[in-house]
């Protein structure tokens, strides 16, 4: 069979690979992008109601009037993102589908789209999917890649039309500073681009102070999800809001001809997640991942790399200077932990491993180190 192009130009999903790979039994598993806790019995119980009240069949596209109006609400009152209400968002199945349509909705053949490196795996293949092309901004480690002269620089000079900026940060847990957002903003607002700017890991900042673009950009669309804050990572559910209005409604014609509606019982239970109960779970949740992330920077920094302390998210990143990260992830396997190689997330990767503690309880990743410093070259 004849396969198009389009498909044959994406590669397969890296973190899905060794995700797959880390499922043989007794490995443990610090691969998947995941919080390893049940999400809020709150959210569960509302969902349960929802089914048994028969919210099972289609809904809106856009999705349900009400979890679109909690979410304009929070959008507004707490990131303090100017011009949305519930008209002006949209959900959907995850952040990731979420992502898609608006790359499928902005990007025609040959448009440019900027995206730092290294970056979220998807981004890329989303972008080649539609047929644009990926102009890469440079971060480096030593900065604990946060964006810096050079990749403002870059930025300038790309002749970009969109800009994707993800904070805290997939797959380094930057968190970037308000600073920094505001120099991005600046070439983006003289170059007339627009940003998409993902922040599904808002809730997970440790040290610092998220900030949204579209608190100060109007050419934003901000994305985010539930899976992250509140563990909910198989509801599918995220979310887009963006000032124009347009743009929302042109994404609903995607998610119309594609996947119709988000999961109607689902939506019902994520209108719990806006309860105190939720939010004392998520407030909780970040001070454990607090925790096994200052144990993960505490072993990783006995071993011969480089890794700066990354202030959100769920990950470290550490650089291997020399070193091959694929034959190191596959080496890291054999000894009993799957971990993610750099290179597939930029050539800024390469030498690099991903390693999420998100999934894995303290004494869980004592044993993935312990396992890890058997491999010859890393410890």
């Amino acid at each position: 069979m004849k396969f198009s192009k389009r498909i044959a130009d994406v590669p397969p999903s890296a973190t899905f690979r060794y995700a797959s790979l880390a499922k043989r039994e007794g490995i443990i598993n610090l691969t998947i992008g995941r919080p390893g806790f049940d999400p809020p019995s709150v959210v569960i119980e509302a969902a349960k109601r929802a089914l048994e009240g028969g919210k099972h069949h289609y809904g809106p596209s856009k999705g349900i009037p009400e979890l679109r109006e909690k979410i304009s609400e929070r959008l507004t009152r707490e990131n303090k993102i100017r011009g949305i209400d519930s008209e002006k968002v949209i959900v959907s199945m995850g952040a990731k589908n979420i992502l898609y349509e608006i790359i499928m909705t902005l990007v025609d053949r040959g448009t440019k789209v900027a995206i730092p490196d290294p970056a979220w795996v998807s981004y890329e293949s989303m972008v080649k999917l539609a047929e644009g092309e990926v102009v890469w901004l440079p971060l480096n480690s030593e900065r604990g890649f946060v964006p810096d002269e050079e990749f403002i620089d870059a930025l300038d000079h790309s002749e970009a039309k969109i800009v994707i900026i993800n904070t805290p940060n997939n797959p380094t847990g930057a968190v970037y500073p308000e600073r920094v957002l505001r120099d991005i903003i600046a070439v983006a607002e003289a170059n007339d681009m627009w940003i998409i700017s993902d922040e599904c890991y808002e809730s997970i900042v440790y040290e610092g102070k998220h900030f949204s673009i579209g608190s100060v950009y109007d050419k934003t669309i901000t994305v985010g999800s539930f899976s992250k804050t509140y563990s909910m990572t198989g509801w599918r559910l995220g979310y887009a809001a963006c000032p124009e209005f347009e743009v929302i409604d042109k994404m609903n014609i995607l998610q119309q001809q594609s996947v119709s509606n988000p999961v109607t019982f689902a939506q019902y239970g994520a209108l719990a997640c806006f309860t105190p109960e939720a939010q004392k779970f998520s407030r909780e949740m970040r001070e454990e991942l607090k925790r096994r992330r200052d144990y993960a920077l505490k072993r990783v920094s006995e071993f011969a790399c480089e890794c700066m302390k990354p202030n959100g998210a769920f990950y470290i990143f550490p650089y291997f200077e020399g070193r091959d990260d694929i034959k190191m992830a596959d080496a890291v396997l054999e000894e009993g932990v799957g971990v993610v190689p750099g290179s597939p997330f930029g050539k800024q990767g390469r030498g690099c491993i991903r390693l999420s503690y998100g999934s894995a309880k303290v004494e869980e990743l004592a044993e993935a180190f312990d396992r890890m410093e058997r491999v010859k070259g890393i410890a």
